[in-house]
């Protein structure tokens, strides 16, 4: 038999161990509140929020039995990439050229990527023709689905870009301006499809764009080929090509962002999908922030 201190018994330890459980519990619940507070506080500089998502990782990482944790790291996920952007950036050539390019991959959450590509594939009657601004035939071959058909998801891709923002000034070699607009579309390369070199400021009409960003979302693993974006040595004084065998390519990889000067010569390289199936196309969410 055995015996137990006047003072305590097993039903009075047990309840002792559950009541503190639970306190335990709700300081987890009140700290994870506050974690993601902080990082849905845009008057936080960017950097401060990168090194609070990092150190979330880090936490999610050790304690992996916490569900609640380990949702909140993929919102952090997004956040610590400024952290590193740097690291993920090709510099210009040369400081006259204009093919620097900023890569982030794992942008938006797992559940973000999915409900983008959801947007794709529950719209497919909505989307249109593409073309361009000079009404040239022959130059691009694509599909477009305009943001006034996904306003809600417009609003969030909008709002992690201008997050992410300051950080790209440097890598860039671009000079922060004051974003007047983000624009945005839903544009759908597949088998076939392709966009010639361009820029994305060459006119009247599109002068005031400052950066392009590309946002890719598709089917994994990749049910298509090719669709590489290859970004030319450009002259920065007159937009000019400087030539054409000298490129760097971007390959399509879901979830990943791209961000580059608008001014730059660029193209779409022919996509090849032997399902010829929508679904298995190459998505991209795309649009140019103007000053």
């Amino acid at each position: 038999m055995t015996a137990y201190p006047p003072s305590s018994s097993p039903n009075q330890d047990a309840a002792a161990n559950l009541n503190l459980d639970r306190r335990f519990q709700t300081l987890i619940q009140q700290s994870i509140t506050t974690l993601e507070a902080l990082l849905n506080d845009d008057t936080l500089a960017p950097l401060d929020r990168a090194k609070i998502a990092l150190d979330l990782l880090a936490l999610a990482q050790n304690n992996q039995d916490i569900p609640e944790l380990s949702s909140l790291s993929h919102r952090s996920r997004s956040l610590a990439t400024i952290g590193t952007v740097a690291q993920e950036a090709v510099p210009a050539s040369s400081s006259q050229e204009l093919d620097a390019v900023v890569c982030l991959d794992d942008f938006l959450s797992p559940e973000e990527n999915r409900q983008a590509l959801e947007i794709a594939l529950n719209q497919r009657q909505d989307f249109v023709p593409s073309s361009t601004t000079s009404k040239a035939d022959n130059y691009r071959q694509s599909s477009i689905l305009y943001a006034t058909h996904f306003p809600q998801f417009y609003h969030r891709l909008k709002h992690q870009i201008l997050v992410m923002l300051p950080q790209v000034w440097t890598p860039l070699q671009q000079s922060p301006f004051p974003v007047t607009q983000v624009e945005m579309q839903l544009t759908v390369h597949g088998d076939g499809c392709y966009y010639k070199v361009h820029n994305d400021s060459g006119s009247p009409e599109t002068v005031t764009r400052e950066l392009t960003y590309v946002y890719y979302v598709h089917q994994e693993p990749a049910q298509f080929s090719g669709g590489e974006l290859r970004l030319y040595q450009t002259n920065a004084s007159d937009g000019r090509l400087r030539d054409r065998h000298r490129f760097k390519t971007i390959t399509p990889r879901n979830n990943r962002l791209v961000v580059f000067n608008s001014r730059c010569q660029h193209e779409v390289m022919p996509v090849r999908c032997s399902s010829n199936k929508f679904e298995d196309s190459r998505f991209t969410f795309n649009g140019w922030l103007r000053r």
